[in-house]
């Protein structure tokens, strides 16, 4: 059942290099890499044909413990906690940081499903990005949205941001273990010597 089996989400996954290779390192999780783009995900894929019944699929293994699926970021997280999932680890690598002020609502910590990240929990939620102010902003956002819930508290006593503020005070860091890069953004930025940070918030 879902909710007994552990799970490591990658939204955002892209051509799914990194749930390739975070399949590789938790062989005993199932990895869910999740992106609305089809080409970019049939790339993984086996398929002989981008036309074909099979790649047109909202789903589909890609090896023993990967599933890609087509979605929405939003409708799945949201399906997710409806199936009360076990979100052991959630890897956010390299999202769009819309870097005009002008689309600030459309960055993750900006938008009006940030409180679905700290819902679905995790032991720890991973992000990262080649723009340090872009993880310093989402960590602000964590501890913006623990002071919400604790002036709310006497009107809704859970607070998701609590397990997270200890880490998000932190901020992020640089990357200094460049052995291996999950997604080719991250290797492009290695290969060029380009700096990139990790926001890691463990669960407290």
């Amino acid at each position: 059942s879902g909710s007994s089996r552990k799970f490591i989400l990658d939204s955002g996954c892209g051509t799914a290099r990194s749930s390739m290779l975070l399949g590789e390192e938790y062989p005993d999780h199932t990895i869910l890499g999740v992106d609305r783009s089809f080409v970019r995900l049939n790339r993984n894929a086996d398929n002989e044909a981008d036309d074909s019944d099979i790649s047109k699929r909202p789903f589909q293994a890609v090896s023993e413990n990967v599933v890609l699926v087509r979605a929405e970021l939003t409708d799945f997280w949201r399906c997710c906690l409806n199936e009360k999932w076990n979100i052991e680890h959630h890897y956010i690598l390299y999202p769009n940081p819309y870097p005009k002020k002008n689309r600030l609502k459309k960055r993750f910590y900006a938008h009006p499903s940030f409180p679905l990240i700290l819902a679905l929990g995790g032991e720890k939620i991973v992000v990262r990005s080649n723009w340090k102010g872009f993880l310093s902003e989402f960590a602000d956002s964590v501890a913006y949205a623990n002071e919400y819930y604790e002036e709310a508290g006497s009107i809704d006593a859970t607070n998701i941001a609590r397990p997270y503020v200890e880490a998000a005070v932190k901020g992020p860091a640089e990357r200094i273990d460049k052995s291996l890069a999950y997604t080719l953004f991250e290797k492009k930025y290695d290969d060029v010597g380009e700096n990139s940070f990790e926001l890691l918030l463990d669960r407290k």
